[in-house]
Parts: structure tokens; C-alpha cells; sequence
């Protein structure tokens, strides 16, 4: 039996739009789908018709709530939430302000790939010396690991440090900074970001529920990153350390497109097809003229603690060479060492407990040789 995503998608794709035989993926109306449980909320861009809202509404609930196992539908339009409707766990954004410049953009649904958009305007977070973007071509090589424990590093070097969890499907920095289940302040439209460690944070998951899944499409990712970087009182300081989801999508555009990003760090760990999704990282960002600080090697290799033997799972030293292959500069190794897993799992990073432990000396040298880099970009 098809997954509950596939099956919600046909059901878009049976609704029709308007009199020319659109249905609502072709006209990109549906811009959120969020399930939780048996109940699912759809979040719908359409013109200001309030018959046309009623049917098309009629419509979707008529047709999700046939789907076996969905048996509550809630609609919402794009354009009726706030920023407290999202912190309650609402999945609509406003769009107030400016013209949303990824909703112009084609759907995935027929159309061709196209060059990602040079920024277009530096409107957020320039209250900060320098936005860092920290990111990977894939999942699963310790990105979020590494912009933690860089920014504690920062902060504990003397630095004023923000930290923001851009990645929307999978926001990992509540269980890493002790955060589940804590919700920020809200005053109106505007959220203060959660103090912990020295860093001033905000995740999408401090926002829902951790169990909701997100199931968006590309202008709604959009929607919701900007409303965070807008509606935040971010405070500014010396950096705002960006945790990017993984690969080259929606996200990255739009932090390329409302933000003055100063530079990006690439986590890759050292097997080959993880250095393959970090290089198409690297061209990504330089087609949106954002620089490369360097790449960061993690996992790269365990050391036995009873006897010190030194072991490279994966290929030790690949990161390295391939950095130097494409002129990027290397920023250093992670080792694999389980105070590192115990303290993401735990919400406490590594970086905050024994500085002369080999992982927090490796974050701090990867830290430095950063900053040194980035003061080199000019």
C-alpha cells in the first residue's frame, strides 16, 4: 500500500483548481500538509474568492478524509496565521510584507530544473559581524554536530553567538542543546529566542510539536524560514551560526536570498559519496556567490580509549585530499568518540565539558582555524 505522503499527493492531484483542468499541484496551491497521527492539516494558497475558498476547502477535506487511516482534516489558508498561531503548532505563515520570491518559482510537478537565484536582498540578521552557514551535500555526516559545538566554542572564546536551526523537516537542535519540549516566549507576532549555553536559539522544532511530520512544499519552507528570521528578536552580536538541513534545496536558496550569509562550512565525512554530495554543496553556494570557508572531516577515524590504537572506519585523510583537489580550504578532523554521541543524545555538547578531552580540542582547532579563514574572505 502506497505511504500516507503519495496517497495525500494523489488526492491534490484529483482536486481541480479552476475551469482549464489544473488540479492543485499543478497550480501550486497547496503550500503545507502537516500529519499527526489520524489527523492532518492543509494549508492552502488561494485567491481572495471566498466561494471558490469554500469549494475548493469542501473539496479537500471531502477527499483527504476518505484516505483509510486520516480521520480528522483541517484547512487553513496561507494567508490567516501569525507567528503565536505557529508556536501553538499551527503549520500556516503569513505572507505579510514582501512578495514571496520562491512562490514565483516553478513547481516540481513537470517543470525544468532551474539555475538556483542569486540573492536578491540582504534583509535579515545584519545586526550580526558575520552570518555563517554551516551545511552537507547529505544527511547523517554530524552537521548539526559540528554547528553546536562550533558555536559553544565561539561563545566560550569570548564571542557573542546566535544559533539558528534552518532545517525544517528535521530540526535536531532541541534534543542536542537539552531544549525538547521548550517553547519560546511570544509577544504578539514576535518570538524571543531560547538562552542556553551562552547561544540565543530558535528551532523550528522548539515551535511544533515534535511529533507533527512536515510534509511542505517548496514556498511554504520559504514562508516559515523567513517568518523566523523576521518575527525573532534576534539580538545581533559577533556571529549567527546557521544549521543548514542537508543538500542543495528550498532552504539554502532561501537563506542565499534574505540574508548577507558571510560564509559556509562543509561537514562531510570522508567516504567517497559523502564527498560527492559535499563537492555539489560547494558548487551550490558558489553559484549563489556565497564563500567557502572550508570543509570539516568528520568521523574521521576511532581511537580506542583502553589502548589508544587509532582506527579509520572511513577511510581517514579523503576529506583533506579532496579539499586540496578543489582549492577549498580544510578546517581539520572530528574523531569518532562516544562523548560526542552522549552528548547530543544528552543535550549537553562535548564542547561545554572537558576542554582537553581530543573531541573539544578538535572543535576548538576547527573553530580557530574558521575564524582565520573567514577573516581571509575579507
Amino acid at each position: 500500500m502506497p505511504d500516507m505522503e503519495t496517497l495525500l499527493e494523489q488526492a491534490f492531484t484529483e482536486i481541480p483548481f479552476d475551469e482549464s483542468g489544473r488540479h492543485l499541484l499543478e497550480a501550486e496551491a497547496v503550500t503545507g500538509c502537516v500529519l499527526k497521527g489520524d489527523e492532518v492539516t492543509v494549508t492552502l494558497k488561494l485567491p481572495d474568492d471566498e466561494p471558490l475558498r469554500r469549494k475548493i476547502s469542501g473539496m479537500v477535506e471531502e477527499r483527504c478524509g476518505s484516505i483509510p487511516g486520516i480521520k480528522t482534516v483541517s484547512i487553513k489558508m496561507a494567508d490567516g496565521a501569525s507567528a503565536a498561531a505557529l508556536a501553538k503548532g499551527s503549520t500556516a505563515v503569513p505572507e505579510k510584507g514582501s512578495a514571496d520570491p520562491a512562490a514565483s518559482q516553478p513547481g516540481p510537478h513537470g517543470s525544468q530544473p532551474h539555475e538556483p537565484q542569486r540573492p536578491t536582498s540582504n534583509i535579515y540578521l545584519d545586526n550580526y559581524d558575520a552570518v555563517i552557514a554551516i551545511a552537507s551535500g547529505k544527511g547523517g555526516v554530524g552537521k548539526s554536530t559540528v554547528a553546536v559545538n562550533v558555536a559553544v566554542t565561539l561563545v566560550k572564546m569570548g564571542h557573542t553567538v546566535s544559533l539558528f536551526d534552518s532545517d525544517i523537516y528535521g530540526p535536531s537542535l532541541p534534543i542536542m542543546l537539552g531544549l525538547r519540549n521548550t517553547r519560546p516566549k511570544i509577544d504578539g507576532n514576535s518570538i524571543e529566542p531560547i538562552r542556553k549555553y551562552g547561544l540565543d536559539v530558535l528551532s523550528l522544532g522548539n515551535l511544533v510539536e515534535e511529533a507533527a511530520a512536515t510534509i511542505w512544499r517548496g514556498p511554504m519552507v520559504h514562508q516559515v524560514i523567513e517568518q523566523m528570521l523576521r518575527d525573532t528578536n534576534w539580538p545581533g552580536g559577533d556571529f549567527m551560526v546557521i544549521d543548514l538541513p542537508p543538500g542543495t534545496g528550498d532552504a539554502q536558496l532561501t537563506m542565499s536570498q534574505l540574508c548577507d550569509v558571510a560564509g559556509a562550512v562543509i561537514v562531510s565525512t570522508p567516504q567517497d559519496v559523502a564527498l560527492l554530495d559535499a563537492i555539489k554543496g560547494v558548487s551550490m553556494f558558489q553559484k549563489v556567490d556565497i564563500p567557502i570557508i572550508g570543509l570539516v572531516e568528520n568521523m574521521s577515524s576511532f581511537i580506542c580509549p583502553h589502548c589508544s590504537q587509532e582506527t579509520p572506519i572511513f577511510s581517514k585523510g579523503n576529506a583533506q585530499k579532496a579539499a586540496g583537489q578543489y582549492n577549498i580550504p580544510f578546517l581539520g578532523r572530528i574523531p569518532i568518540e562516544l562523548a560526542i554521541r552522549e552528548g547530543s543524545d544528552n543535550g549537553v555538547p562535548v564542547s561545554t565539558l572537558d576542554e582537553d578531552s581530543t573531541a573539544a580540542q578538535a572543535f576548538r582547532s576547527i573553530t580557530e582555524t574558521m575564524l582565520r579563514e573567514l577573516e581571509a574572505l575579507g
